[in-house]
């Protein structure tokens, strides 16, 4: 958006933009930005809080009465649900499930691959059962055990020398890498409470910081800043871990 706003700015049409990781604004310089500390999708802060997405929105326009730039403004208020104290009120995330330690007579990435293992085995009834609820899931192309087959021989550093699902490595491995974040929250809300207006962010902290399929992508993403290949380079770079958990 802010290489489009360049051109468009070439073109005499005044343009603001709303900008959600702040690192890609300060190098591309668009002409008026407002950096939001929202999650990534979640450009207004949050679903069904009018009042406060229209001050977003407001602020945002304000930029276009500068007339120079460029201009890149923070916005400071946190969005509703995501703060102690928020107005809309906060629930915690509760994990569905005890993951066993790993036996001990495994070490570094086998035991990583192990329990991530055991992970997916035992939030697979969680997923299945949240299926079975709402009739559908938003898991894509790759279900749990088919993710942590490719996921798990990535970080193991085992070729892959074949087209996975009909993907060239690197998009396989981005969309493994989502499907299964996505396995990992469906699993999660089949646990009634679990979930609150802000779960995405205490999926987020949870997912990142407490489960062997977080550690996991963290290794998967060190192996491919070590390949030749450009694509594969930029996908361990762009798309496994967010900048703010790397």
């Amino acid at each position: 958006m802010g290489a489009l706003a360049h051109y468009l700015e070439s073109e005499g049409i005044p343009t603001t933009q709303i900008s959600l990781i702040r690192e890609h604004t300060e190098i591309i310089r668009p002409p008026r930005a407002l950096w939001v500390p929202f999650e990534l999708g979640r450009p207004l802060g949050a679903p069904d809080a009018a009042d406060f997405q229209r001050r977003v929105l407001l602020e945002a326009l304000e930029l276009l009465e500068t007339s120079e730039g460029p201009v890149l403004r923070d916005f400071t208020e946190e969005a509703p649900g995501d703060g102690p104290g928020a107005e809309y009120g906060e629930k915690g995330l509760a994990c569905p499930a005890s993951f066993a330690p790993p036996p001990g007579n495994e070490t570094g990435e086998r035991a990583l691959v192990s329990a991530f293992r055991r992970e997916v085995a035992e939030l697979r009834p969680w997923y299945d059962l949240n299926l079975k609820r709402r009739g559908r899931s938003t898991v894509g192309y790759f279900g749990p055990e088919d993710a942590l087959e490719l996921l798990s021989r990535l970080a193991l550093g085992e070729a892959i020398d074949v087209p996975v699902h009909n993907f060239d490595l690197a998009t396989a491995l981005r969309l493994a890498a989502t499907d299964l974040r996505t396995f990992y929250y469906e699993a999660v809300l089949a646990r009634p409470g679990s979930i609150g207006l802000s779960g995405a962010s205490a999926f987020k902290q949870w997912f990142w910081n407490k489960t062997a399929a977080g550690r996991l992508l963290r290794v998967v993403k060190e192996r491919c800043a070590e390949e030749e290949d450009e694509a594969l380079r930029m996908t361990g770079e762009i798309f496994l871990v967010p900048m703010d958990q790397a």
